[in-house]
């Protein structure tokens, strides 16, 4: 006769064996959003397809609808026009549609990411000569104000030197001028004096012309002794 116990315990073993082994063997399944549907020349499910399905997401351009047959007219981008069920027309885009443009975004998104980690990884490293150009500017900034500093301390003498120079041309031109009036005023001086001189000359002459005219009128006449 068999024990009872023993059977239970080999039948619950073999049960968890199975699920074991069921679970080793599983593997995880999706069911796809992505469907296609036909376009049809007419209105009903009689008409013919002239395209085998539109996927999912597809934009299409509606043209009109049919509430009593529940289909639309479309026209697709490649101008392809064709009737087909109102109820899978939405105004939004769908989710894949929505995921594949997150998906773009997110690696366009990862490409400027890149690219800002080589710009950062560049100036990283010419950070030390981004430095040292520095430096040498610093210098050169230094001995060009320096430079600056002594072509302002010439440039001021030189200044102060052609001042000085303008205002001896103009003391000169001054003491020309006065030599020039000076020069006048002698030769006016010594033209007058001529014509004093000659003036006296002649007065002179002529004093002794009056004097020897008139004074022996004035002297008295003598008798002859023979009178």
């Amino acid at each position: 006769m068999e024990n009872p116990v023993k059977n239970s315990i080999l039948v619950g073993t073999s049960i968890l064996l199975l699920s074991l082994g069921s679970m080793a063997f599983a593997e995880t399944r999706y069911i796809s959003d992505k469907i296609y549907v036909p376009l049809r020349v007419g209105d009903t499910t009689k008409h013919r397809i002239i395209h085998r399905g539109l996927p999912s997401g597809e934009k299409l351009e509606l043209l009109e609808t049919n509430e009593d047959s529940g289909y639309s007219r479309v026209k697709t981008d490649r101008g392809v026009e064709g009737w087909l069920p109102s109820h899978y027309l939405v105004e939004s885009p769908v989710a894949r549609s929505l995921l594949n443009a997150a998906k773009q975004e997110v690696a366009e998104l990862s490409k400027s990411n890149k690219e800002l980690r080589e710009q950062l990884k560049s100036t990283t490293q010419s950070s030390t000569e981004t430095s040292n150009t520095v430096s040498d500017l610093e210098q050169e900034n230094t001995a060009l104000s320096e430079e600056l500093a002594e072509i302002k301390r010439v440039s001021a003498s030189a200044i102060k030197l052609d001042e000085d120079n303008r205002r001896l041309l103009q003391s000169n031109q001054m003491l020309s001028s006065e030599v020039d009036v000076l020069k006048t005023d002698n030769t006016r001086l010594r033209e007058d004096k001529e014509n004093e001189f000659f003036l006296n000359g002649a007065f002179a002459v002529l004093i002794g012309v009056m004097i020897t005219l008139i004074i022996p009128k004035m002297m008295p006449k003598r008798r002859s002794d023979w009178g």
